[in-house]
C-alpha cells in the first residue's frame, strides 16, 4: 500500500491539464491515522502545485482516513459512496470536490 505522500504525487501526475481550463481553486486533504498528514493542491493556468500543510483558504476541504484513501486511489472505494456513508467528509464547495474525478483520471 502507497504512503500517502507518494499516492498524492502519483495522484498529481496524473493530472489532466485541459480539464482544468479556467480553473483557479485551491484544493486541501487532510488524512487521518497512521501516516496521515495535510496537503493542499494549488490549480491554475491548467497546472497543479502540490504543498504539505494546510492552505490558507481552501476553496472544499477534504477529510479521510489514510486507509480509506488508498482504497479511493486503487478504485476500492467509491468517493460519493465514502461520502455518504461518512467515511469522507467535505467542506467548502462541492462542484469543486465532485471535478476532482475528471482533474485526475481517478
Amino acid at each position: 500500500m502507497a504512503q500517502p505522500s507518494a499516492a498524492l504525487k502519483d495522484l498529481v501526475s496524473r493530472f489532466q491539464p485541459a480539464a482544468a481550463e479556467g480553473l483557479e481553486a485551491t484544493y486541501q486533504l487532510s488524512l487521518t491515522g497512521d501516516g496521515g498528514d495535510t496537503w493542499h493542491m494549488v490549480i491554475a493556468d491548467q497546472k497543479c502545485e502540490l504543498s504539505s500543510g494546510p492552505a490558507e483558504q481552501p476553496d472544499v476541504s477534504i477529510t479521510m482516513s489514510v486507509d480509506d484513501w488508498n482504497a479511493v486511489i486503487a478504485g476500492q472505494l467509491d468517493a460519493i459512496a465514502g461520502l455518504f456513508s461518512g467515511r469522507i467528509e467535505i467542506a467548502g464547495d462541492l462542484g469543486l470536490a465532485s471535478r476532482l474525478q475528471s482533474l485526475f483520471a481517478i
